[in-house]
């Protein structure tokens, strides 16, 4: 999965209204951004990469760079 096509799932997923976000969104930026989301977000991840993250982990997340680093730069296509 590419980088920006990542951020458009997940923001569909999480059904937050605005479609223009880029890797640089900070979350809390987001209207839509509150525990729901934050439950989607572990429930996308999960789903997408077979990896678990906890509260503390998404507590420390700025923006969609930061998702991406914590899941690992490495299982994203280069855009």
């Amino acid at each position: 999965m590419k980088k920006n096509e990542f951020v458009n799932q997940l923001s569909e997923y999480c059904e937050f209204e605005n479609d223009n976000f880029t890797l640089d969104t900070l979350l809390k930026s987001i209207d839509e951004y509150d525990s729901l989301a934050v439950m989607s977000i572990i429930a996308f991840v999960d789903e997408n990469f077979k990896m678990s993250l906890t509260g503390v982990q998404l507590r420390e997340l700025t923006d969609f760079k930061s998702l991406i680093v914590l899941i690992g730069v490495d299982k994203f296509e280069n855009d």
